[in-house]
């Protein structure tokens, strides 16, 4: 296992738009809660002795707003971890914070626990914009986040924009845009608004309280942002994803190449060898079963190695890299008869416009990109 997630279910407030789970700060679950992880590990490397043999490579703390836990909770909760799992040596360590909650102390904190990257939740650069959609910061307030970051030596930064937010124009977007160029980070994500069932803001969509762009204004904000990246110097290496060179999320990606990932903690996910499963949504359910030293409950599946190997190789084709079709038979020998048919697909979809062959292997025109989903059950 390379790849280790770490879920921290608590926030200050539900965003609007947040589909994700998580759950209000009550004082007594945040301060249960650092030890629990470490629990889940040890009950995990019981089940697969291998996983704390094979170094990690990458740790990703997300949330929630793992800051909701403070610098000592977060310690706790780091050495704790590093008692199953060695963090000495993680190539590249991430945790996603709140601008709201970014301070001095706890940037200073996460540097000596050998913290290399942090991702900020932006969404907008419009004050406007940002309460609309729930968010419990300012503007001001994500700009100074970033800068402090900075100060405090995390040079691997990266922010997190939203495309299609309600009742925003072209001209907003693009003053969004142009502030976070102006930071000069070496990482922007730019994700598309999904309207989640049952969340604030689909209930005001509903009732024509909001507005939103349809698909087809959608995909032009897409292709307006990707075109003004690029020409700022940074590359779609993902669907969502954009990096100056050599600065993409080693976590994603190799989560994207297939590779074996172990998730902690309420909701979160994971795969290990044939073996995938989800911890259920429930910080209660989770800390009931944990603080009893039992795996939490989840939604668990076995595939047989012909829908393993399918899987893994799938989600490549959300990279810039691409997909090789005859790699991924030498990889997972049981999909070698799948190769000449896949590459038979691939043809046919080059023909519509909607990948392209970059030497051996094949990638996402940008028409491809715009339906990438259905690029992928076309193929797949």
């Amino acid at each position: 296992m390379k790849h280790l997630y770490i879920h921290v279910p608590f926030c200050k407030g539900k965003c609007f738009y947040c589909g994700f789970y998580s759950v209000m700060a009550e004082t007594h679950m945040v301060a249960i809660y650092p030890e629990l992880p470490k629990v889940e590990s040890l009950l995990r490397t019981s089940e697969f002795p291998e996983l704390s043999k094979e170094p990690l490579e990458t740790v990703y703390m997300g949330g929630g707003t793992p800051a909701m836990l403070g610098v000592e909770g977060i310690k706790s909760l780091v050495n704790g971890i590093n008692e199953v799992f060695p963090l000495h040596a993680i190539k590249e360590w991430t945790v996603e914070l709140n601008p709201a909650h970014v301070s001095g102390e706890l940037l200073e904190a996460l540097r000596e626990m050998g913290v290399n990257r942090l991702s900020i939740g932006v969404q907008s650069f419009c004050d406007q914009t940002l309460k609309r959609i729930g968010r419990k910061h300012s503007m001001q307030e994500a700009l100074t986040a970033v800068r402090l970051a900075r100060t405090h030596g995390f040079e691997n930064t990266g922010v997190d924009l939203i495309a299609g937010l309600p009742n925003v124009t072209p001209a907003e977007w693009s003053v969004t845009l142009e502030q976070a160029l102006s930071l000069d980070l070496p990482h922007l994500s730019v994700y598309a608004l999904s309207v989640e069932e049952g969340t604030p803001l689909a209930q005001q969509i509903g009732l024509g309280k909001l507005t939103i762009p349809d698909d087809d204004e959608l995909l032009d904000v897409l292709a307006a942002t990707e075109e003004v990246l690029k020409a700022a110097g940074y590359e779609r290496y993902e669907i969502s994803n954009y990096a100056k060179p050599g600065s993409a999320c080693e976590h994603n990606v190799g989560i994207w190449r297939g590779n074996d990932f172990l998730g902690l903690g309420p909701a979160a996910s994971s795969r290990i060898h044939s073996r995938r499963w989800t911890n259920r949504s429930s910080l209660s359910d989770y800390m009931e079963s944990v603080l009893q030293n039992t795996l939490p409950p989840r939604e668990e599946e076995a595939l047989d190695p012909l829908a393993d190997a399918l899987e893994r190789v799938t989600f490549a084709m959300r990279l810039k890299e691409g997909f090789d079709p005859y790699a991924a038979a030498s990889r997972f020998p049981v999909l070698a008869a799948q190769a000449d048919r896949w590459e038979e697909r691939l043809e046919a979809c080059a023909r519509q416009g909607l990948v392209e062959r970059g030497g051996v292997r094949w990638c996402l025109t940008a028409r491809g990109r715009e339906v990438c989903d259905a690029v992928i059950r076309e193929i797949f």
